[in-house]
């Protein structure tokens, strides 16, 4: 009998080892899907997304699955970035999804307790990332110079809430050109949270710096994200829970003086009102259309600076239309209000006007100290919620004065607009012949 098994045992040797070794790389195969499917099967996120969970080498990676073949190769590749470095010890995502836009937020925590985030900007149509020169409309060093300017404004407002400690040589030119070059920023376009944000990293923390859309409305391309402009809603958002502050501007434009306060204001994101000199809006009528076409809120100052409680009802029809026809000659708009010099009316003004006359609450004196510190510093204390600002943008120290102002409000959580947005922001209508000296 033994002799018997022997023999069929070397008869069938050779296939028996092929069985052996066949039953083998089966088990490990059934071994090896397995685990792969305990440990990449697809899940749900508390949004319904899809996605894959991995747990390898004392890795948990939290990888999106999404519709897109050309986005998930991408992704792919991510992954394999993250599976490489041995010091990431776990990786989530979070997905804002945008109109047009996938945005998908990854939040690596390596093994020394720190965080650091990547961000993913994605077209949904045209099926590739986006970056800021494809965003705004004209991106150039101007808008780079507003993106630097209003974020470094932004996190001098933010370090004064911030408890320490608190990092003091955060250097936003380099951290904004890192966010640009790695695409670290994201939209949001939800109800109360219209923003474009940037993450920077210091000292092993996370801080989040943004701008409102209402600033972006004129530099990006709304159409490309898919997002519909609602300028109101925008900017009454911007405001809130803020205090509000109007700058104005009288006796110009001039040439020298005022096209820096238009520069420096635009790149912090503030607005101002020029109540306008009929006569230099006839000089100088390419400043006044730069004025307007900028943004900034243009009235008449009437034409000669007259004061019209003093003058005759035919002296005051000159003041009052013929500056109107050069402010319309110049910039294709209406002078939106009056400021009458010294602020003297009287009723024969009434008659002739259908617009709000805006005087001060506030006057800087700028023009009696010609010193910017002296300006400032006679000014910055008395500034309220609602405050219209007597300055005049024909003195270079009145620049100066009005340009460290606006930054130190600003920090202070003021947001500085235009004498109609604070109106606006109000819910007030400024009706005309009507005055106001502030907008409570």
């Amino acid at each position: 009998m033994k002799e018997k098994i022997k023999s069929l045992y070397l008869l069938n040797k050779k296939y028996i080892k092929w069985s052996f070794i066949f039953t083998t790389i089966v088990i490990v195969l059934f071994i090896l899907v397995s685990f792969i499917y305990q440990n990449d099967k697809l899940k749900k996120d508390q949004k319904g997304h899809l996605y894959r969970e991995i747990n390898q080498k004392n890795q948990n990676i939290e990888i999106p699955v999404f519709d897109d073949s050309k986005l998930n190769k991408e992704i792919k590749k991510y992954e394999k970035q993250i599976r490489k470095d041995n010091q990431i010890k776990k990786v989530t995502y979070e997905l804002i999804e945008t109109n047009e836009l996938k945005q998908v937020i990854w939040n690596k925590k390596r093994k020394d307790g720190s965080l650091q985030k990547d961000i993913w900007l994605y077209h949904k149509t045209k099926k590739e990332p986006l970056t800021l020169k494809e965003i705004f409309l004209h991106w150039n060093q101007e808008e780079k110079d507003f993106i630097l300017t209003f974020l470094n404004l932004e996190w001098q407002r933010t370090i004064r809430t911030l408890t320490p400690p608190i990092p003091t040589d955060l250097n936003i030119e380099k951290e904004l050109n890192d966010c640009i070059k790695q695409n670290s920023y994201y939209f949001h376009n939800e109800l109360n949270d219209h923003y474009l944000y940037f993450d920077f990293q210091k000292e092993e923390k996370n801080y989040q710096l943004k701008i409102p859309f209402y600033l972006l409305k004129d530099r990006v391309n709304w159409k490309l994200l898919g997002i519909k402009r609602e300028d109101e809603i925008w900017l009454k958002e911007y405001a809130m829970n803020r205090q509000v502050v109007a700058f104005t501007f009288d006796d110009g434009p001039n040439p020298n003086t005022t096209p820096t306060l238009i520069t420096e204001f635009k790149k912090r994101g503030m607005n101002a009102t020029f109540f306008m000199l009929g006569r230099n809006v006839a000089k100088y009528p390419e400043v006044v259309k730069m004025v307007e076409s900028n943004g900034f809120e243009v009235g008449s100052h009437t034409y000669n600076h007259r004061n019209l409680k003093r003058s005759s009802k035919e002296e005051q029809s000159y003041e009052i239309i013929k500056t109107n026809e050069e402010i319309k000659n110049a910039s294709g708009k209406e002078a939106t209000s009056i400021r009458p010099p010294y602020g003297n009316y009287n009723d024969d003004t009434i008659s002739m006007i259908e617009v709000p006359i805006v005087l001060w609450n506030i006057d800087t004196l700028d023009w009696k100290y010609r010193d910017a510190n002296l300006t400032y510093q006679n000014s910055i204390e008395k500034v309220t919620d609602g405050s219209i600002v007597l300055f005049h943008d024909i003195y270079y120290s009145s620049i100066d004065a009005a340009v460290k102002m606006a930054s130190e409000l600003y920090q202070r959580g003021y947001v500085l607009l235009s004498v109609h947005e604070m109106a606006q922001v109000k819910n007030k209508t400024l009706e005309a012949k009507n005055r106001y000296y502030s907008i409570k």
